[in-house]
This record gives C-alpha cells, structure tokens and sequence, in this order.
C-alpha cells in the first residue's frame, strides 16, 4: 500500500469515526462508492476498532502491561532537556519513557537502564553501544535515534517517539490484510537491509518491536540486543551477550543462536521469516506458545527442517519464505537486500523470483528424471518374465509392478513438470508428494525382489537384473534423493 493509498484509508476511517455507529458502514459505503478496495480496507479497521478500540491507543501503550508496579516513578523529574511525561515499558534490557524535548518542543522516547542495573558495567556499556550502533543508521522504518544522556549516573537514549500500534496489536485482529503484508514485509525487509549494510543486526526482531505509524509508515524500535557483525576488512566487534545467555525471545530466534552458535544478518533473516508467516497466517508457524515454539526450535538445532503449514494469501510469498526460514543459514538468503528484491518483485507479478541456484536445481531435476527412467523400465522387463513365472501369478506380479511404477513416475514427472512452470509451488508439492513416492518405489523394489526369488532357479539372469532394479532403486532413495532435495533446498517434510 502506497503513503497516498494510506492516507486515504486514514481520512476516510478518521471520518467515519465522527459519525455516529450506526451511521459509520452507510458513511463508509457512500463515500467511497467509486472504490470497492478502499470500502474494504476502511470497514475492516472499523470492524477492528469496534470489537477491540486499541486504535484509540498509541503504539508506545500497548505494552503497559510489562510495567513493573515497583518500579520507581520519574514522572515530572528532566534529565538533560528532557521532561519525563509518562512510563511506557520495562523490559529486561531497559525501562522506556515519554518524555518531551523542552528545547525542540517534541515529544521522544527516553529508554534507561533499570534502576538496580544502573551500576552494572556491562549493561551501561550495552546501553551505550545501542545509541551508538542505531545512530549509524538513518532510514525511515527505523525510529531515529536523537541522543545518548548521562545523568545523574545513569545513560538514557532519546529516540523518535512512533504513535501507532504494534505489529501484534494488529496480529490480535488476525492475520495482516493481503493488501497490507507485502507492503509491510517489503518496509521490514528495507529496515534490516540498511542496518545490515552497516554491519548491524537487530537479534531480536519480533512484532512487538515493530509499529505501524498513524499514516501507515512501518517502524522497527529496539536495537536493545542489536551487536555489529565482524567485518572482515576491520577489528572484530566486542560482544555484549553475557556468558551462557541466548540473547532473543523465545519464539523469534534463529537456530543457530539457539545453539549457541556466532550469529549473523542470516539469523535475523530466519527470524524475518517466521515472523512473517505469522504475519500472513495469523500463527506462529512454530506452535501456539512458547513452549511448543522453542521446543520445535531445539528439534530444528538438532537437525530436523521448519514444519511449515498453512496457505499463504500472496502467489510466490511462501517460497520466498521457505528460503528465509531453512535451517542452514547458507541456505538462506545471502542478504536482506536480496530478500527485499524478491519481496518488491511479488509486487509485479512479471518478474520472477529467485529461485535457488539453478546448478542445484539441475541436479535435482536430473534425478527425478533418471529415477523415473529406471521406475519406467520396470514394468517392461515384468512383462517379459511373466511367462517365466506363469500364468496367473506371472500376469498378477506384472500388474502389480506397472501399477507402482505407473504411479511413481506419475508423481516425479509432476514435481518436475512444477519446477519448470511453477517453482513456487515446488517446495509445498514436495512436502505433499514425496511420501508417497516413498511408500511406492519402496513397494516396487520389495516386488521386484520377490519376483527375484520366484524366477532365481529358472533363469538366474532375469533374476540379477531384478535385484539389480531393486537395489538401484533403493539406493536413490536412501542416499540421492536426500543429496538433490537437499541441494535444491526442499528438504524432506
């Protein structure tokens, strides 16, 4: 959705809510006559405003609930140019508050150490590298930050105050309207590419932290576990996380910090993907809550791929995703700008996606075919030793082996005709498929050994060459068929 296209869906909602209740939908409907689109969109706010009002609320509230009762009052008290106004949120990398700028008359967000941190060293020095790792960056779905204040002994970053409501606040309502994801996705995907061009991560992304401004522009706040990343042709960055501590939220963190592992733009990127699926779907693509969510996490650290279901509504969204969301960070995209690029091209349904590397692909393509060149040849040789065998059983175990092998290539050609027309689709027709390609050709390498054993004594020969099929057979299936899926990054669902 466009600033324009927004500030239209704004006017018209502001407006209606100046009439009466049940006079809004009638307001709605005659105002916007000309534009079905626009009718929608402003009658799905109201509808989210009606059952839950927390559009009445800015953005900075919706997290009062973490307040701390004993948390000391500064209401009233300056620090610096600073006039605190209100609390807003305490968390455990700091307490945030309203304040206003006396000098430029604007309103900030004042975010602080809590006061029993105030002495830690480490944490002031987190404190202190957050400002000075956000300063870095000037992009508009990034809220800016003013200043670093110290007072009293205590540091305090002023940064732009967003009025607006969080990502989850909207997540509350379901999942986001098709005619705002991609364009949310795409403003996210912007923000991270331009900290990561500055060689910096956020490390705990989340909708939470994520706001949708007033006139609909996206902000992403909190670079409270943000570190930069080695850069290659300069000094290592110190490195803030504590010993033994995974720093995240449970639910939004990549595997391989998970695991403990030296994070990267990657693992922001995998943690873009499952919060964007969320977003798409309503669901935690992980499970329901936070147990299950790191439970399924910490079979992903061991070896096992993202389970991932549910219909996305945007053609070519879940293949952009998948790749997001694997559990190899090589397997990822290389960049957040490369994310964005395919993101901004399902906006123009002519270009393509990019798809995984095509040597891979090839590889992967080259398989189904020669599997289904070997599954062909079956039923041709079933067909000669028939009369070896005899009447009926001959013809019955011929019927048996054309029907599996019938239904085997039926299957690979489908998943090779869909790589080639319609490779987004390729990794869910995948998960779809594959077991029964499995139970099928393992069936018709069991057969084609009993046929071995029924002709062993009366033609030896006859008899390798059905071994042989059925060893073949199953040797794709143990070993390269899980080396190609791998290659071509499908996984085996």
């Amino acid at each position: 959705m466009t600033p324009e296209r927004w500030r239209q869906v704004n006017e018209l909602f502001h407006a209606a809510l100046e009439q009466t209740a049940e006079a809004r939908e009638t307001f709605v409907q005659r105002t916007a006559a000309d534009d079905a689109d626009l009718q929608r969109e402003v009658l799905s706010l109201l509808k989210s405003h009606r059952n839950s009002g927390y559009l009445d609320r800015p953005a900075w509230a919706v997290a009062a609930d973490l307040l701390r009762e004993d948390e000391p009052s500064r209401v009233g008290q300056t620090i610096g140019k600073y006039r605190i106004v209100r609390p807003i949120a305490i968390g455990g990398m700091g307490v945030v508050y309203q304040a206003t700028d006396e000098v430029l008359g604007r309103s900030v967000a004042l975010k602080a150490l809590p006061a029993e941190y105030a002495q830690d060293k480490t944490r002031r020095d987190r404190l202190a590298r957050e400002a000075k790792l956000a300063a870095q960056i000037n992009h508009r779905a990034i809220a800016t930050v003013y200043e670093l204040v110290e007072a009293d002994g205590q540091l305090y970053i002023a940064s732009e105050y967003v009025p607006g409501i969080t990502l989850r606040r909207e997540l509350d309502d379901g999942p986001l309207p098709p005619a705002h994801l991609l364009g949310t996705l795409c403003e996210i995907a912007a923000a991270l590419s331009a900290a990561h061009a500055h060689n910096i991560i956020h490390r705990d992304l989340k909708p939470e932290n994520i706001v949708r401004r007033e006139d609909g522009q996206i902000k992403v706040l909190d670079f409270g576990l943000a570190r930069t990343v080695s850069d290659p042709g300069g000094p290592t960055s110190t490195r803030f996380t504590e010993a033994g501590i995974v720093a995240g939220t449970p639910g939004y963190i990549a595997p391989e910090v998970l695991n403990k592992r030296e994070p990267d733009a990657r693992s922001d990127l995998f943690v873009f993907g499952l919060m964007a699926w969320e977003l798409a779907t309503g669901r935690h693509p992980l499970g329901a809550n936070a147990h299950s969510q790191m439970a399924r996490l910490h079979d992903i650290t061991a070896g096992a791929e993202p389970s991932l279901t549910g219909s996305l509504p945007i053609p070519g969204l879940e293949a952009v995703l998948r790749q997001c969301l694997r559990r190899r960070p090589d397997e990822r995209y290389a960049s957040a700008s490369l994310l964005l690029n395919d993101l901004r091209s399902l906006q123009h349904p002519h270009v393509a996606v990019v798809q995984p590397p095509d040597s891979a692909m090839w590889w992967w393509r080259f398989h189904q075919g020669m599997v289904a060149g070997v599954d062909v040849s079956t039923p041709v040789f079933a067909w000669i030793v028939r009369e070896i065998v005899g009447r009926p059983i001959g013809t019955w175990m011929f019927y048996a082996v054309l029907a599996l092998a019938t239904v085997a290539v039926t299957l690979r050609l489908n998943l090779l005709f869909t790589s080639r027309v319609h490779v987004e689709m390729l990794p869910h027709h995948h998960s779809s498929l594959y077991r029964w390609i499995l139970t099928s050709e393992g069936a018709l390498a069991v057969l084609l050994l009993a046929i071995a054993v029924v002709i062993g004594g009366d033609n030896e020969a006859f008899a390798a060459l059905f071994i042989s099929l059925a060893i073949v057979i199953g040797a794709l299936l143990a070993f390269i068929e899980p080396t190609t899926t791998h290659g071509a990054g499908l996984g085996r669902r």
